[in-house]
């Protein structure tokens, strides 16, 4: 029996995000080993270009499909979040990873949960729709239309 908690599309995108932090970890991670820091005790060393290119990889699984639920809706606008962040960062220590490459996935995820949304809008659309139809259709009690001059109780 399937988790109903489970969510392979919001899974993949917190995967991505997740690799996104390993990449940077690993840069940072070079960036102080260059520096003469001492990192023992802090696990195998992961080269920068297998970080990336695991990070690059897992976005392509994840973008480009329209959310098929709010978490990862969430999930995808959280992950538009962090490379604004990270845009952000590296404008202060003028070391972005990738930010034509950071700028096309982050428009891509905007629009995948603007596409979401807009389902979301139509669907509520549609039902309010049938709601109003259902109303305008519906039977009324009319009164009745017998002839009281039949009814011999009537006079």
């Amino acid at each position: 029996m399937s988790d109903p908690n489970d969510n392979p599309q919001a899974a993949g995108i917190y995967r991505a995000m997740a690799l996104r932090f390993y990449s940077r970890y690993a840069e940072a991670r070079d960036h102080a080993e260059g520096h003469g820091g001492d990192l023992f005790g802090y696990g195998s060393r992961p080269t920068q270009r297998d970080a990336d290119e695991r990070y690059a990889a897992a976005v392509e699984d994840m973008i480009g499909e329209t959310p098929d639920s709010t978490d990862a809706a969430l999930a995808l606008v959280e992950f538009a979040g962090i490379l604004a962040a990270d845009r952000f960062v590296g404008t202060i220590t003028n070391e972005p990873i990738n930010d034509e490459r950071d700028a096309y996935h982050q428009s891509r995820a905007l629009a995948d949960v603007a596409r979401w949304i807009n389902r979301r809008l139509y669907d509520e659309l549609v039902e309010q729709e049938r709601r109003k139809k259902a109303e305008r259709c519906q039977l009324r009690a009319v009164g009745s239309q017998d002839n009281d001059d039949d009814d011999p109780d009537a006079a």
